[in-house]
């Protein structure tokens, strides 16, 4: 099966998916990685237009976990179907995925005691033995030993990535990296190792996140919307606000707000873009939206996106922009 009917899904996301919409589905999520990244997109849209924020992940995991425990009743019934292996087993196997003109997207390699996943050219979605959930952001590589869901689940990262990170409170999840290690018993959010700059930057989504620098830097406890700096040259841990899904970005390219200030949005832009941005005190600043910022390369396209919603004109001067009436 390479197309499935728009209604299957949507009844899929409504939940009032039959058994045999559930069969179809199940087919079409294992024909390719493509289908998958689409199913995954409409699932973020969805909950999107419902106003949630980040907090979606939760839904979209315990949705995407629901559907799983159909497709493993699904291929019990039908075990001479292969085509569901990999998404039983995608943690797991050996597995090289070459994309026709593309080259090397991702691979995944079994030794006898590692198991190691990279994302080459995009970002790869990874779910591990716990049902946890990792973006590979490109060019980033993860980790774990085979017995991963031991007392301890330890992955080792090198580049960046996004966790979503299953509950269990008995068996702490630690994510190490040259620098720095975070460990947590389950929340999101996203792990940057900048080995050429001496760095790890770690930000905070949902949850709570103990961060230790592994190189004499100490600890610190991170709360929602907090991001921990982790230098190995000058052996310090700096934390500071900051809305955390802005630096996870690179995932989908989007970053949804909800209820915010426009001195809030401001705030987005200025993490994102490297820019100060002046909000105009004759701006409305109590008024609260809710939207979704889209990443472009020119921030004058994304401002000109928020305009529609929010009534401001801008004036962009060297590394400054105001925005005003």
């Amino acid at each position: 099966m390479s197309e499935i009917n728009n209604k299957t899904i949507k009844d899929y996301l409504i939940g009032k998916a039959t058994a045999k919409e559930m069969e179809q589905l199940a087919e079409w999520l294992a024909v390719s990685e493509e289908n998958q990244k689409e199913f995954f997109e409409m699932e973020l849209a969805f909950h999107l237009r419902k106003n949630n924020s980040f907090a979606t992940s939760k839904k979209i995991e315990e949705a995407e976990t629901k559907l799983f425990d159909q497709i493993r009743e699904y291929e019990e019934q039908n075990r001479n179907k292969n085509k569901l292996y990999f998404l039983r087993y995608a943690a797991a196997i050996i597995v090289a995925v070459l994309l026709i003109g593309g080259g090397l997207f991702a691979y995944l390699h079994q030794s006898a005691e590692t198991i190691t996943i990279a994302a080459m050219n995009e970002v790869k979605k990874v779910v591990l033995p716990d049902n946890s959930t990792v973006w590979l952001n490109k060019g980033a590589t993860i980790s774990y030993a085979d017995n991963f869901e031991g007392d301890e689940r330890k992955v080792n990262l090198k580049g960046e990535a996004l966790f979503h990170v299953t509950k269990n409170a008995e068996k702490p999840f630690i994510v190490n990296s040259d620098g720095a290690s975070a460990k947590v018993l389950g929340t999101t959010f996203n792990f940057k190792d900048q080995a050429a700059d001496g760095k790890e930057v770690i930000s905070l989504i949902e949850g709570r996140l103990e961060v230790t620098g592994l190189n004499g830097e100490g600890k610190v406890v991170l709360h929602p919307n907090q991001k921990a700096t982790v230098s190995k040259d000058s052996k310090t841990i700096k934390t500071e606000n900051s809305y955390a899904l802005a630096d996870a970005v690179w995932r989908d390219d989007i970053i949804p707000f909800n209820n915010m200030r426009i001195n809030e949005i401001a705030k987005i832009l200025e993490q994102l873009y490297d820019y100060k941005i002046i909000v105009d005190a004759k701006l409305d600043h109590t008024k609260t939206y809710t939207g979704v910022i889209k990443r472009n390369k020119d921030i004058r396209n994304v401002l000109d996106g928020l305009s529609y919603t929010i009534s401001f004109h801008y004036n962009i001067h060297d590394k400054e922009i105001t925005l005003s009436e």
